[in-house]
């Protein structure tokens, strides 16, 4: 118990002196306090985390102790967390710094059985579905992913609809600007839409039923063209 309170106590510490490595922040962007703290109670010693965006996040992953990958796509952002941790007597042994866009690190990177994927880097669409795409496809059954910036809509677009009616997914968090879900499952989260009746029937097969037999092929070629169907 000591040990869990020790790691929500670092939260306040980072967050009273936090690392200065986004310039357009003036120092550095952040969520609410209450997201570290949650990730606080799943991150313990050994745990295999990994984190898309650099920030207070990065340094309570090492703080934490995690096995932790970084994919950011700054390498100055980079350099200014390792002085940070340097300067404040933090190891960095067990943070692995993956630099380059993450579209590009992610499908590269040769990890498995994750405790922990932290969704906060590039927020235009649709980076932040190929981000979770390749990092919860990495996490192990129970794994959770959290993502940052739920209130914006290039988030709740899509994935956040999606995680919600997924059965698969378990949601343990929802606060307005983050979110965290337990993934049920391990393994590649690439499927055939088969595999997801829970987002309806799609509108071809709607129509099916409501066309006459005859009238069906130009129906569906309408829908073709139109990209309705």
């Amino acid at each position: 118990m000591q040990v869990l309170q020790d790691r929500i106590s670092a939260v306040d510490r980072v967050l009273a002196d936090p690392p200065q490595v986004h310039p357009r922040a003036k120092g550095v962007w952040s969520t609410d306090p209450a997201c570290y703290e949650y990730m606080a109670t799943l991150a313990k010693p050994g745990s295999r985390t990994l984190e898309t965006g650099l920030g207070v996040s990065t340094v309570l992953f090492a703080l934490w102790g995690c096995q932790h990958t970084c994919v950011v796509h700054s390498e100055p952002e980079v350099i200014a967390c390792q002085n940070y941790l340097k300067a404040h007597e933090i190891s960095e042994d067990n943070i692995d710094f993956q630099i380059g866009p993450s579209e590009r690190v992610l499908p590269n990177l040769a990890l498995h059985d994750l405790d922990l994927v932290f969704v906060d880097g590039c927020h235009g669409f649709p980076l932040p579905v190929i981000d979770w795409f390749y990092a919860a496809s990495m996490l192990r059954a129970r794994g959770v992913a959290v993502l940052d910036d739920a209130q914006l809509f290039q988030v709740r677009l899509g994935l956040f609809d999606f995680l919600n009616k997924d059965p698969r997914w378990v949601r343990t968090r929802r606060r307005p600007k983050w979110v965290a879900f337990q993934r049920q499952e391990s393994g590649s989260l690439g499927e055939e839409w088969a595999r997801q009746p829970f987002l309806g029937i799609p509108l071809r097969i709607r129509c099916e039923g409501l066309v006459p037999a005859q009238a069906r092929p130009f129906v569906s070629s309408v829908g073709r063209r139109f990209r309705l169907l």
